[in-house]
């Protein structure tokens, strides 16, 4: 601890996304980018141990996040608790985040030539082409939320 703020100074650590192994932490924020693939991390508590932190990466938490989002939502819908033009929100917000987060990790691999999709980790030219396919995938999502959104209000 460093007045308050734990830096994490290992001489190494991997990168939960490309599993490279960066210079340690050596950061008194809790978020930066991993100096491969570019990808933003994030440290938080270790839930099995109070003196050790976990990296985590900041895109993977954000997609868990929106998951019971769009579960609630749907639920709530189909229970009759929410009206069709606040799931219709709900669903372009959802939208446009996805989108976002794919736009981020398409142009992210398409500077580094690194991509991951479940938990297989591709290079170079295939990595190019998941990428691309992302980032169009993410832009399409990202015009369709922001449109929902402005229709829906």
């Amino acid at each position: 601890m460093n007045g308050g703020v734990v830096i994490v100074d290992e001489p190494q650590v991997q990168c939960p996304f490309c599993r490279g192994f960066m210079p340690g932490w050596l950061s008194r924020y809790p978020g930066k980018a991993c100096t491969l693939c570019e990808r933003p991390l994030l440290l938080v508590p270790s839930a099995s141990s109070v003196r050790h932190r976990s990296i985590l990466s900041a895109l993977d938490v954000a997609k868990v996040i929106m998951l019971p989002v769009m579960v609630g939502a749907t639920i709530s819908f189909g229970f009759g608790r929410l009206g069709i033009d606040g799931f219709a929100q709900i669903v372009a917000a959802s939208l446009l985040a996805w989108g976002m987060i794919d736009v981020w990790d398409g142009t992210a691999g398409l500077k580094t030539g690194i991509d991951k999709v479940k938990k297989q980790i591709r290079r170079g030219a295939a990595a190019r082409k998941m990428s691309i396919a992302k980032t169009i995938f993410g832009l399409s999502s990202t015009i369709l939320g922001g449109l929902g959104l402005l229709m829906a209000s």
